[in-house]
């Protein structure tokens, strides 16, 4: 919840005056759907982060890579984007990565990539919305939702545990790199799904299965077992042909 709240902590106090600078309405338009949005948002990185704590990096940025095939099907069916043909066997062939780094069978440590599916799914539906809200509020006002809902969230939570921890400078500096990177990916993410469908972008995506080995490895010494890597190298490869077929 530290986390999450220090992540919101520019959105909430930059955004605004932003908007208010560009004469924009901070309550938006949609506001149900911005809102929704908002909820699913939560629980999608609340889930995220929970894997990223009890799976090896690459483990979960992979797993959390199965979002753009949902989006896909989702897409499909919310907002008419067409499924093409050869898009199906692609998505087959993610499934069989990301069993293999699930390896579903009954066992204590099953529990964290199960959680991570569900955030991908949830993650999916935030998505889709993200592209339908398109048609109705400004990508900033979107932003100004995420941050101050996600951050007074985290807030209250924090308040009601009694759970803050003051952190020591080498932890205001890691804490200060994910608002900046929160932020960054916040506006940029909601803007790129404003301008292309949403299975396009989310497929661009699989880029960070690459950069989450490299850093898993050299900053945490995290090596995935044989089948988490070949269901990574599955998923990434899955991903690229998903892009290359649409942009075909």
């Amino acid at each position: 919840m530290e986390i999450l709240f220090f992540q919101t902590l520019p959105i909430i106090l930059v955004v605004p005056i932003i908007l208010k600078i560009k004469k924009i309405s901070i309550r938006g338009n949609n506001q149900f759907l911005l809102l929704i949005r908002c909820l699913l948002s939560i629980l999608t990185t609340i889930g995220y982060y929970y894997t990223l704590t009890t799976m090896t990096l690459t483990d979960a940025i992979s797993i959390k890579q199965l979002c753009p095939f949902i989006v896909i099907v989702l897409a499909s069916i919310f907002l008419k984007e067409q499924i093409i043909p050869k898009q199906l066997p692609v998505l087959l062939l993610a499934l069989l990565g990301a069993l293999l780094i699930i390896k579903p069978q009954l066992r204590v440590d099953i529990f964290p990539a199960i959680v991570g599916l569900m955030a991908a799914v949830l993650s999916a539906g935030e998505i889709v919305i993200l592209r339908y809200l398109r048609l109705s509020d400004h990508p900033l006002v979107i932003v100004n939702y995420f941050g101050y809902t996600m951050g007074l969230t985290s807030f209250l939570v924090l308040i009601w545990q009694d759970n803050f921890h003051t952190p020591d400078w080498e932890s205001v500096l890691a804490l200060t790199l994910v608002a900046f990177f929160g932020l960054s990916t916040q506006i940029t993410l909601t803007y790129a799904f404003q301008l292309v469908p949403a299975g396009l972008i989310s497929s661009c995506l699989y880029i960070k299965i690459i950069f989450g080995a490299i850093f898993g490895l050299v900053l945490f010494k995290e090596i995935p077992d044989l089948l988490s890597l070949i269901g990574a190298v599955i998923i990434l490869i899955s991903g690229f042909f998903i892009y290359w077929v649409s942009t075909g």
